[in-house]
């Protein structure tokens, strides 16, 4: 075919599509390919089968990519919403601990009581550290996962 980036008549897209389909098009006469039988007038079974070929491949295509993208931003919400549950639930800890009218705090670790408020708080202070950074790496690696799963799909 011509180095040319227009298909001028029917036999000349049919002679594309049959390269097309030996496997004898570059990139650019695919792209061509693809604009012709998306705006073309004619019809025969070779160009009907072409458009539902290659039409039936770019749905399935654009219809994968918004599903790995809605996984991708699902997970990821879920991800942020655990973390805030983690940090909402330490918050009220900690509020409530400063609010608590006897001013008492327990905590028991291995059956032992432990009522100093200095060593609770640093209990929970550990606690809740180990879950934020355990979610933070948790959300990095989602993240890469979801960022390897869009270069894949582009």
């Amino acid at each position: 075919m011509k180095n040319s980036m227009h298909i001028n008549s029917q036999d000349e897209l049919e002679k594309l599509i049959e390269r097309y389909f030996d496997g004898e098009t570059t990139v650019q006469e695919e792209r061509t390919l693809r604009q012709a039988l998306a705006d073309c007038p004619w019809r025969s079974e070779s160009i009907d089968e072409a458009r539902f070929t290659l039409g039936y491949f770019a749905e399935y295509k654009q219809r994968n990519r918004r599903v790995m993208s809605f996984n991708t931003r699902h997970r990821l919400t879920s991800i942020a919403a655990s973390i805030a549950i983690c940090l909402a639930v330490g918050g009220y800890a900690l509020w409530h601990q400063y609010q608590s009218s006897a001013n008492e705090c327990i905590a028991y670790v291995n059956g032992k009581a432990i009522t100093s408020d200095d060593a609770v708080m640093a209990l929970i202070e550990k606690d809740l550290n180990t879950m934020d950074n355990a979610s933070n790496s948790m959300a990095a690696q989602l993240s890469s996962i979801g960022e390897a799963l869009e270069l894949d799909n582009n």
